[in-house]
């Protein structure tokens, strides 16, 4: 199937080439889903097969490719392999069809970079090689590509189903501990906060990154924060935005005592265990 948008030809459609036989087979791309792993995302293409010519007839089918994104700010690039995830795909009889996903393995970086340069809809094009089996010997098949379109909205809908930034990952240069006595012991105390994590001593963890946090502007940590001392500064910060902008230093304070508040409240073991979870958030 052809299908045009603003003057550009989208083809789901697709035909193999067995030997001799240009149209031993056509392939039709039905549906792109998406689906999370671990630390990885997919994008799994659903391709229905079928039989076109006694050639592909009971044979062993294997198809592999390439996937890449076009139509980005950038232009476009490389993304990554396209497998199989049950080959090989078989058609047992002229006319018979058989259906099989291409999966295709995208990193968080990627993700990243697309959404930088995504400005509205974007194509996938995905480019098939194939094998197949004739007289107990392996023969290279020839598949046309695929260029399917993506409009914003099912974009929207994938990165859904792949879950992309249910998890927000943030990533900062060390400070450098000769700035400061302060920024040594901080980074001192958050040292020993990794080292309790990888102990699994959850309510050490979060104890030492309370020290962190006090220990960055000076303060001990028994000087624990209040609720409402919490609440009224970060209403007289908005009381100041309204009349002027507020730099980077105020703000970032902000956060750190709010960051304070959450680690004096995780580190007391008498209001509740301290678990993995809390930790892991802190």
């Amino acid at each position: 199937m052809f299908l045009t948008t603003n003057g550009k030809t989208i083809m789901n459609e697709a035909w193999v080439y067995i030997g001799l036989v240009s149209n031993a087979a056509e392939l039709n791309l039905e549906k792109v889903q998406g689906s999370n792993g671990l630390g990885v995302m997919q994008l799994r293409f659903h391709v229905k097969a079928s039989c076109r010519e006694e050639e592909a007839a009971q044979r062993a089918l294997w198809f592999e490719g390439t996937l890449s994104a076009q139509r980005l700010g950038v232009g476009g690039g490389y993304i990554g392999r396209l497998v199989v995830d049950q080959p090989p795909v078989t058609l047992q009889k002229l006319g018979a069809t058989a259906t099989f996903n291409l999966v295709a393995d995208i990193a968080p970086r990627q993700h990243q970079i697309i959404e930088e340069y995504r400005t509205g809809p974007l194509s996938l094009r995905l480019q098939l090689t194939g094998t197949t089996m004739r007289d107990g010997r392996l023969e290279r098949m020839s598949v046309g590509d695929f260029e399917h379109e993506v409009t914003q909205s099912d974009w929207v809908a994938l990165l859904e189903q792949m879950q992309y930034r249910r998890l927000l990952l943030i990533e900062l240069d060390v400070p450098d501990a000769s700035r400061s006595a302060e920024y040594g012991t901080a980074l001192d105390w958050y040292r020993s906060a990794e080292k309790h994590y990888l102990n699994q001593e959850w309510r050490l963890t979060v104890e030492s990154l309370r020290q962190t946090l006090a220990a960055l502007v000076g303060k001990k940590a028994d000087d624990e924060e209040e609720a409402a001392n919490v609440q009224a500064a970060a209403n007289a910060l908005r009381k100041e935005s309204m009349k002027a902008d507020q730099g980077y230093l105020p703000r970032a304070e902000q956060v750190r005592r709010a960051l304070k508040f959450m680690a004096d409240l995780g580190a007391h073991p008498e209001v509740a265990e301290t678990t993995k979870a809390d930790a892991y958030s802190t």
